[in-house]
């Protein structure tokens, strides 16, 4: 594991800049950018040579117990699958488990996929996970492949007896869907915010592990006290950061809420196309889509335009995907946060992909009990590539690739948008070039300004404006 030096730290210098900015821009387009620019806090924390050495033997710790990514292995996967009962997996298959297993290898850098095979058990609890005869199938399948060096066995969440007894029996380091989709998020967390939510989501998978090997035959655990404080600590440590990241982007959110910007959160399955969406309503070239899982790890804010001209915010989230422990994705929830209490919520799904109904439900079930009452557009991306009787007829089918649909996407995002904020829609009669019309200018969105046909020296302006804005606007006109 890379040490982990560089964590959030929220300055006063920042706040004063960011406040300055506020004041200075107030609702301009330049207050907008600047609350869409994330204050990066990059700087490097001093480590004591005491906290050098915790670091050390934590690095050490996570190395066993998760594994070591860099350098790749030539990976076989294993991928069990219960045949039948309350534990079967109803809305997707093993072949579709099996290609999500593959494309999960295949984002890791220098990882590559030499062998696969499916496993029907009746059960995951077994402490070799396989049969005698398994166990012997497995063997002959390593032995035709071309020099594997690890075994990854494509389930949530392996015993550590488990990894312990077929590393035993193989020979290879074996690896399971949360340790494998911790070193993806550790090679994807370009920021200081997303590493620190790794470093804690892996925290939890390390200290079980390490709490399932000292278990003694008469039921005590048998950990060291020195092991426990250092997690104990650097969980900690890691949690009061969290902490103050939850701080500083609440301060952000405050920010945009007195200014009255909408915002859209766009969610999804990893790779369903969310920030290639938001490129394709935003017109934002700068936005560059990976086809990788998890390539975004950080919740952004992008500027869009409605065709009302309302000014709003998209938000690109983290992906979800099935079949890991809720304590892996539990640290984002804190920069989820900005994409939940959104004003209208898309939910982007790819309706070519094989497995779209497992990942739609995922996904649904996942967001629903965070959302309240509040809207979600069903977005079917990848229109292109399916007839449009696959296309669920509540859904509206775009390609974000060639802009198929944007358009319409842009208006029922306007019209949810519009029903649900209590922004108005409203005509005022005011002197053309006065600081009347300055302020609506400023202050609200101007969606047309025509002279009036009775006084040329006045102007009719259709305005949208929050309930507040108007007593705002009154109140000026007092002054």
């Amino acid at each position: 594991m890379h040490c982990i030096r560089k964590i959030i730290n929220i300055t006063q210098w920042n706040l004063q800049v960011f406040n300055k900015v506020n004041r200075a821009h107030k609702r301009s387009g330049i207050l907008l950018q600047n609350i869409i620019c994330r204050l990066n806090h990059d700087s490097e924390e001093y480590l004591s040579e005491e906290d050098e050495k915790k670091q050390n033997e934590y690095v050490k710790i996570a190395s066993r117990y998760l594994g070591i990514a860099v350098g790749g292995h030539r990976t076989f996967i294993l991928q069990p699958y219960i045949k039948w009962g309350k534990d079967k997996k109803r809305n997707t298959s093993p072949e579709l488990q099996m290609a999500e297993a593959v494309a999960l290898i295949n984002t890791l850098p220098n990882w590559c996929v030499v062998g696969t095979k499916y496993a029907p058990l009746l059960t995951l609890q077994r402490k070799h996970l396989l049969g005698t005869g398994g166990i012997e199938n497995l063997k002959k399948d390593l032995r035709q492949c071309p020099n594997p060096t690890a075994i990854f066995v494509s389930t949530n969440l392996l015993k550590f007896v488990q990894i312990r007894e077929l590393e035993k029996i193989f020979g290879v380091p074996v690896y399971d869907r949360y340790s494998i989709v911790i070193h993806i998020f550790r090679e994807h967390a370009k920021t200081a915010e997303a590493r620190l939510q790794v470093a804690l989501a892996e925290i939890p998978y390390i200290r079980k592990k390490i709490f399932e090997t000292c278990v003694s035959r008469s039921g005590a655990i048998n950990v060291t006290e020195e092991t426990k404080r250092l997690l104990d600590s650097k969980e900690k440590k890691l949690r009061n950061e969290l902490k103050k990241l939850q701080q500083h982007r609440r301060m952000i959110r405050n920010q945009r809420k007195k200014h009255g910007f909408p915002t859209v959160a766009v969610v999804g399955y990893t790779n369903a196309g969310k920030t290639s969406l938001i490129k394709a309503l935003t017109d934002d070239n700068s936005l560059q889509p990976r086809n990788k899982l998890f390539a975004t790890l950080d919740t952004t804010a992008h500027q869009g335009i409605l065709p009302n001209r309302l000014k709003i915010l998209y938000m690109d989230t983290i992906g979800f995907i099935q079949d890991v422990p809720e304590t892996l994705i539990e640290p984002f929830i804190v920069t989820l946060e900005d994409a939940i209490i959104a004003d209208v919520i898309v939910h982007i799904y790819d309706v070519s992909h094989p497995d779209m109904k497992a990942q739609y439900e995922h996904v649904q079930e996942t967001i629903k009990p965070m959302l309240d009452a509040r809207p979600i557009i069903d977005v079917a991306n990848k229109c292109d590539l399916v007839q449009s009787e696959c296309i669920p007829k509540d859904a509206i089918a775009v390609s974000a690739k060639d802009l198929t649909g944007i358009d319409l996407l842009r208006l029922k995002i306007q019209e949810v948008l519009l029903a649900t904020t209590g922004l108005l829609t409203i005509r005022v009669r005011v002197k053309a070039g006065s600081s009347a019309a300055s302020w609506l200018y400023k202050m609200t969105t101007v969606t047309n300004a025509e002279s009036d046909p009775n006084d040329v020296q006045y102007l009719i302006m259709k305005v949208i404006a929050t309930a507040v804005d108007i007593q705002k606007f009154k109140k000026f006109l007092k002054e």
